[in-house]
């Protein structure tokens, strides 16, 4: 779940990367050859063996709340359920909710379609995304009229790391988003068990700010963004 938290729009002060172009995010070394990998076989590489995600969300070393992501294969389709509550509390007092949960379908490594609604605070919003003969349309909160959505956006879904080569459709508003991305190579990211787990870090910035961070096999391991106040809030892989 990106965009649809805590981000703020003031820029963090945050060490510049090389940017990463269009289809070059893809690329992995493999014998001294490079192998591109298209949005498909992205895909596939993306979803875990287990078939499920959890991650514990923490907030000045708090535990706030926490994100699931179940995926349902049958033949080509894939349904990815998506699944966030967190809950911030100053002196036992409940001072940020949020609940969030979305359904992507998928089919032969191509979005179909993708509906998500989101409480915050009290707020309801809402984002949807169909696909509708050869064009993708979106719509929601930020824009309820729907817009055509163009042809290499994706929701912003972090298990999926081919939303990162495309413009984004925020999934709590529908809003669409074009955060410049940039790959700041491999690093250590720590797991909620502790351990420490090798990963390669992409970093948006623009009007989306995070790091997310993938395994060698592409398997979503981490995340981090600012929040309004200052604070970071950071996923740590269950």
């Amino acid at each position: 779940m990106t965009g649809r938290l805590f981000f703020s729009p003031a820029q963090p002060k945050l060490p510049a990367g090389p940017r990463i172009g269009r289809r070059a995010i893809f690329g992995a070394a493999a014998g001294g050859a490079t192998l591109l990998l298209t949005r498909g076989q992205a895909l596939a590489q993306s979803v875990p063996p287990g078939g499920h995600l959890s991650f514990n969300i923490l907030r000045h070393g708090s535990l706030i709340g926490q994100e699931t992501v179940t995926f349902q294969q049958d033949g080509n389709r894939l349904t990815v359920f998506v699944d966030v509550s967190i809950r911030v509390t100053l002196a036992m007092i409940p001072v940020y909710r949020l609940h969030h949960h979305e359904t992507e379908t998928w089919e032969n490594g191509q979005i179909v379609s993708f509906a998500a609604t989101t409480i915050k605070n009290g707020s309801h919003f809402y984002a949807q995304g169909w696909r509708q003969g050869s064009q993708f349309m979106a719509r929601g909160t930020a824009k309820p009229d729907g817009y055509v959505a163009p042809p290499d956006a994706l929701p912003t879904s972090q298990w999926n790391h081919a939303m990162l080569d495309g413009p984004m459709i925020n999934t709590q508003d529908g809003k669409l988003m074009h955060p410049r991305v940039t790959d700041l190579g491999f690093t250590e990211v720590k797991l909620a068990d502790g351990s420490q787990a090798r990963a390669r870090c992409y970093r948006a910035s623009g009007d989306l700010h995070f790091d997310t961070f993938f395994s060698d096999s592409w398997e979503w391991v981490g995340l981090s963004f600012p929040a309004p106040d200052g604070s970071v809030v950071i996923y740590q892989k269950v």
